[in-house]
């Protein structure tokens, strides 16, 4: 999971985080249209930390 202290990326999952990105704008836009605020409060989170990880990635601090 990516909270997972022992957790490690490269920069050749850069693609892969990107399009999890954007899957989480849709599981967002979905859990609102449904009225389920905390699971978009969820997906919200994991964006936070996927937008970590690319920024960090793109620092060279794989």
């Amino acid at each position: 999971m990516l909270t997972c202290p022992k957790f490690l990326t490269s920069t050749e999952y850069v693609p892969r985080l990107q399009a999890r990105m954007v899957r989480e704008d849709e599981l967002i836009a979905d859990a609102e249209h449904r009225g389920w605020e905390r699971e978009a409060e969820r997906h919200r989170c994991t964006q936070q930390r996927i937008a970590a990880l690319l920024k960090d990635l793109s620092l060279g601090t794989e």
